[in-house]
């Protein structure tokens, strides 16, 4: 395993972001990592230890090794920040990466709906109101879901070949959850996923 140099920035991985906002439970891990989220660009090792000492006296350099260990994280030479646009300019673009036809949808947990790619509004606000009934089934019998799947799973609407034509995916940010609607086959294991809740982190956390 490569760890950081002085010189590096700390970066999440595609594992790393799943795994922060898989769940609103408490986790040592997950709070490093929701604090990565909160920041507007990559930060240097030392500043990552001296955001971490600001926000626990727990979390220490130790804990961060296995961050890396454990895949959720890595350091590169070169930093990274969001661009300088408001949420609602960037999302309709980052949501479009994240299905192979590039129909996306993204709502609160009340329904209403952020940002759409792909469908029309009417198609996005009715898929908006179906994802908050799905996502409240799901989190009433995550753990039946859960030993039945054995891994992390999301319920999708499937046509009569068994093909899904609507999967729905939460995104916890502490207790705020949003919730994707996705036509088409999803395209999550890429850093347009990371962007995206990476960009939520910044109004949300």
């Amino acid at each position: 395993m490569k760890y950081p140099t002085a010189k590096q920035f700390i970066y999440l991985t595609n594992a790393g972001v799943h795994f922060a906002t898989f769940s609103s439970q408490q986790d040592p891990d997950r709070k490093i990592l929701l604090c990565l989220l909160k920041q507007s660009k990559t930060l240097k090792l030392h500043q990552f230890l001296n955001l971490l000492k600001a926000e626990s006296e727990t979390l220490s350099l130790e804990h961060t090794i296995a961050l890396f260990n454990k895949g959720y994280l890595i350091a590169k030479d070169t930093p990274d920040e969001l661009a300088n646009l408001s949420i609602e300019e960037s999302l309709p673009n980052i949501l479009k990466e994240l299905s192979d036809n590039q129909h996306c949808a993204i709502a609160d947990q009340q329904g209403f709906l952020l940002a759409h790619s792909g469908f029309d509004l009417n198609q996005a606000e009715q898929a908006a109101i179906l994802a908050v009934e799905i996502i409240d089934l799901q989190a009433k019998r995550q753990h039946n879901i859960q030993q039945a799947s054995g891994q992390r799973s999301f319920i999708s609407i499937i046509d009569n070949d068994g093909q899904s034509q609507l999967r729905f995916v939460p995104i916890h940010l502490n207790q705020q959850v949003f919730i994707l609607a996705i036509k088409g086959n999803p395209q999550l294991k890429n850093t347009n996923f990371i962007h995206l809740v990476w960009l939520l982190g910044q109004r949300y956390l």
